[in-house]
């Protein structure tokens, strides 16, 4: 029998990356996040259940949060330029807004996308086993209308995938693709920075 070739047409991109020195660098933005939480406990209600949502971070008057940022702009820049191949110069990349949720234990996320931006970022402050994966959807919803019964779910059969939280760890992703957070089974809380990334001319 000859081999299968596959073409597989229109992916989605989830990008992922290890940042260089993060145990001092999540230690600072953990300080950074509970400061906040303190200042403003009851914080925003938006996809979070039960966990507490920052409101927009202010970069310009933290050092941490600029020092976070430089961690990662090449390799930003890098999926930009070179993996979405989209055309613009450094200088227009900015972060929208920024944000970071506390997931204490039996608290998650329900499904959302981040509109009117185009990508979107999840970083990893504090993450334990067992304290949710997080939960990408299929955006060709039409797919999930009628299908046969599936042998084993693998990247083209799956309607959903999920990726294990690890600290230290940067997702970036198209900001139209549906995600969401299982409920945090661990006894710590599981922090979470979030942010939206888009190009100014």
């Amino acid at each position: 029998m000859s081999e299968i070739k596959v073409n597989k047409l229109f992916p989605v991109p989830v990008f992922e990356k290890k940042l260089d020195s993060y145990e001092q660098l999540n230690k600072e933005l953990e300080k950074y996040i509970y400061d906040l939480q303190k200042d403003d406990p009851k914080g925003q209600v938006k996809s979070n259940s039960g966990g507490w949502h920052s409101p927009f971070f202010n970069v310009k008057n933290s050092p941490v949060l600029k020092k976070f940022i430089s961690s990662f702009s090449d390799y930003l820049y890098k999926i930009i330029s070179s993996s979405m191949s989209w055309k613009c110069e450094p200088k227009n990349v900015i972060i929208l807004n920024m944000w970071s949720i506390i997931n204490k234990k039996h608290t998650f996320n329900i499904r959302h996308a981040h509109p009117n931006s185009l990508l979107s970022a999840a970083y990893y402050v504090k993450a334990k086993k067992n304290s949710g994966r997080i939960t990408f959807f299929d955006p060709k919803e039409v797919k999930t209308m009628y299908h046969p019964p599936i042998n084993q779910y693998n990247e083209i059969s799956s309607e959903a995938i999920k990726m294990e939280p690890e600290e230290g760890k940067l997702l970036i992703f198209p900001a139209y693709l549906q995600h969401s957070v299982e409920e945090n089974l661990s006894d710590d809380d599981r922090i979470v920075i979030s942010f939206n990334i888009d190009i100014i001319k």
